[in-house]
């Protein structure tokens, strides 16, 4: 009888001992998958593209939208087409620098194929294979009048400043054939694009228009109601109808001021259109 029961007290710690042991490699196993998937996980960058299609606003240096940005991987290059907004002037022009993350002491060259006003069409020539990302850097230089006639120019005179970066990430950036021959075409193609969007602006701002003229009816139809009704009301009654007919006219001098600040952007984007048909002409018939 005292046999079985040290058998049995036997039996049940060495059912302990097993329980023990399975839950502490149980620990063990996923404490160690816990820090080999941190492992991997800080090892994977964070996507960084640029967005496309989107107006950047650098607030001094300007507007940029990133009409398209293509990666040929067989020819390890890209194109970045580029929609700028008071970027540059006479005074200064708009350079371009490149370089891939996965190694950032080698500048890639990059080739202004197409520049004109306000249009950049840029590619970067010999991207590496696994880039993992690429930053376009805008860089602006300064265009010092007389220097070509002076003897010694100072290191002032070559120095760049860095306005932005945009971003190409290899697991998102859009892939295909970049042509020579297509360059020009795509010029014009955004040329046309450019002419629709300021046609679909004006078609906004003249329904701007539209209502602000109509808020200025209604403002004149209350105050016509309201000099109709003056003649019947006390003369305290009458003073606050006045003011209130002086607030409404103030009302109606700011929707004018405003629709002739909207008539002014009208005729300025007409007068962008037409530079762009200009451009779209010359392309056509002379390149």
């Amino acid at each position: 009888m005292t046999g079985m029961k040290k058998k049995k007290r036997k039996n049940l710690t060495t059912q302990w001992s097993n329980l023990y042991i399975v839950i502490t490699l149980f620990f063990i196993v996923g404490f160690a998958f816990f820090l080999t998937s941190k492992v991997f996980i800080a090892d994977e960058l964070d996507i960084l593209n640029t967005e496309i299609g989107k107006e950047h606003n650098l607030n001094s240096n300007g507007k940029f939208i990133i009409k398209d940005w293509v990666y040929d991987e067989k020819n390890n290059k890209m194109q970045v087409t580029l929609i700028t907004s008071n970027m540059r002037s006479y005074l200064s022009e708009l350079n371009f620098r490149a370089v891939a993350r996965v190694n950032l002491d080698k500048e890639l060259p990059t080739e202004v194929v197409y520049s004109s006003n306000d249009i950049y069409i840029i590619d970067i020539h010999e991207v590496p294979k696994n880039f993992q990302q690429v930053a376009l850097r805008l860089v602006k230089k300064d265009i010092l009048l007389g220097e070509e006639f002076e003897q010694e120019s100072t290191e002032n005179h070559n120095e760049e400043k860095l306005i932005t970066s945009i971003y190409a990430d290899e697991r998102v950036v859009k892939r295909g054939s970049i042509t020579e021959r297509n360059v020009k075409d795509y010029a014009i193609q955004v040329t046309d694009e450019m002419i629709e969007e300021s046609k679909k602006e004006i078609e906004e701002l003249n329904n701007k228009i539209k209502n602000e003229k109509s808020v200025i009816n209604r403002i004149n139809e209350e105050i016509a109601t309201l000099k109709n009704e003056i003649i019947y009301q006390t003369l305290e009654e009458q003073e606050q109808t006045n003011n209130s007919i002086y607030n409404m006219e103030k009302e109606i001098q700011k929707s004018n001021n405003t629709i002739e600040n909207l008539e002014l952007d009208i005729k300025s984007l007409e007068a962008k259109i037409e530079r762009l048909e200009q451009r779209k002409r010359d392309l056509k018939y002379f390149n």
